[in-house]
């Protein structure tokens, strides 16, 4: 499906502050093939790279995957821009160089441990620090280099980026703000990301961030090798979870005009490397293709769950997946925690205490989590890596038992918690594990389990009512 727009550039080139976001227009899709122009006539017909573009503007695609990778999963884009992003001096290491950015995680930047681990909210830093200065690795698995893995990052920030653009040449960014918003210029257009929503800015994108809510806190998961997919809604039907529809890109807008010793930043196995240009990288008056940044509202979710007993899995909260070559099995998926109803019957509705041959982090955006009473707050994380054995804490399994079988449908409200869970095994790097947020005493919120275990046999009371079960072993031992 091909979507077009069409904008004056009048309205759409950005004022000289950098930061005009007051007339944002998107386009809405999932895998969509795009077409947008700033200025009517910009696109090229008929043909991708003509001999002379419209305006004088220069021809230069973007290939997100190999020229040759099916056509269902081809993803790239052309970009008709007033200066070629080539146009730049060589790139050099960044000085200072960043340090805690890691693409490539082994034993000689980052450690293994199958304990519980848990962080509570980082401080934003107080001394100027914008998006790329705030940026770093909290653990991963896998290589940029081979192209198979994944990073997850966190970033506390409090000032726009200034003059320069950030590049990606690792991977996919999936970008989670906690808090404050976002305001993203990319080569596509400009995107806002508030807490509550999420952005994804492919490998290879140049883009600012610039902070209009002050001091910001969010979460990042990296991929190496592939991209997000919908997940296959299978038995559901198809309808359900994230909606195509809502999945939103932005439309053709551009900057011209000289631009001195603006600073390219580019991450490229891990490390920062600079390059100066005189101009904008946000000089795109045109483009068409599928291959594009894009946000989704978390709010627009729907949520299936379990409506007679027992507790769903948490796939089925799925909104978007990094899928590996093996059927089912996901390199990352993205899951979220959202306000839903709980109706199960004779069910112990908080999740289940679980050992999983998968390795999940969680964050929590806003409110509480349903499985952690205290403890686990919003701009925290957690880590349970591959078979790490984990569940409710002690305060919330004593309550749910207290209020037992009788309890009748209830709304979780006000929270939003999401899960970042991968098939690979994750490393943690050094500053992580020594942070001094890290929860020391996350541990003991199971140390309290006690043992329920009884020999007596007891009716089942919940409902003043043998259930068939009963029945059937009264019969049996009689």
């Amino acid at each position: 499906m091909e979507k077009k727009s069409q904008h004056q550039s009048s309205s759409l080139i950005r004022k000289t502050d950098g930061e005009d976001f007051s007339d944002l227009n998107y386009e809405s899709g999932f895998g969509n093939s795009f077409s947008s122009e700033a200025i009517d006539g910009a696109l090229p017909r008929g043909q991708n790279s003509p001999l002379v573009c419209p305006f004088g503007l220069y021809a230069e695609q973007i290939s997100g995957t190999s020229f040759t990778s099916p056509r269902k999963l081809n993803q790239r884009s052309w970009l008709y821009r007033i200066k070629p992003s080539a146009t730049h001096e060589p790139f050099k290491p960044r000085v200072p160089a960043h340090g805690k950015l890691v693409s490539e995680f082994d034993k000689s930047n980052s450690y293994t441990t199958p304990t519980q681990l848990r962080w509570k909210p980082v401080d934003i830093p107080d001394s100027p620090t914008d998006f790329i200065d705030g940026l770093y690795t909290i653990c991963g698995a896998g290589s940029s280099f081979l192209r198979h893995g994944y990073a997850i990052h966190m970033y506390t920030a409090n000032k726009s980026m200034d003059n320069c653009a950030f590049c990606n040449a690792d991977g996919d960014f999936l970008v989670v703000p906690q808090k404050g918003r976002l305001w993203i210029a990319t080569e596509c257009g400009k995107l806002e990301v508030s807490p509550g929503e999420i952005a994804v800015l492919p490998q290879g994108f140049r883009f600012a961030v610039s902070l209009p809510d002050g001091p910001s806190r969010g979460y990042i998961a990296e991929i190496f090798g592939t991209h997000f997919q919908l997940p296959d809604l299978g038995p559901i039907g198809a309808n359900g979870l994230a909606a195509p529809r809502d999945f939103l890109v932005p439309t053709a807008w551009f900057e011209e005009g000289s631009r001195l010793g603006y600073t390219i930043v580019q991450k490229f196995g891990g490390e920062l490397f600079t390059a100066r240009q005189d101009f904008s990288p946000f000089n795109v008056v045109a483009w068409h293709g599928n291959y594009v940044p894009y946000k989704y509202d978390l709010s627009k979710f729907c949520p299936f769950n379990t409506v007679l007993v027992d507790h769903g899995d948490p796939s089925i909260n799925t909104v978007l997946t990094a899928p590996t070559d093996k059927p089912g099995v996901a390199l990352l998926d993205f899951v979220i925690f959202p306000p839903r109803w709980l109706v199960a019957e004779h069910t112990f509705r908080p999740p289940y205490y679980h050992r999983n041959c998968m390795s999940e982090f969680m964050g929590l955006i806003r409110g509480g989590y349903e499985a952690k009473a205290d403890g686990f707050l919003p701009g925290g994380a957690s880590l349970h890596s591959c078979m790490t054995p984990h569940g409710p804490d002690t305060k919330t399994y004593e309550a749910t038992i207290a209020r037992g079988s009788k309890a009748g449908p209830y709304k979780i409200t006000d929270t939003m918690a999401f899960m970042f869970e991968s098939c690979l095994i994750p490393r943690i790097c050094p500053w992580a594990l020594e942070s001094p947020f890290m929860d020391h005493d996350y541990y003991q919120c199971w140390i309290g389990l006690r043992s329920h275990f009884s020999y007596e046999e007891a009716d089942n009371e919940s409902d003043g009512e043998l259930t068939m079960w009963d029945m059937e072993q009264r019969i049996l031992c009689a």
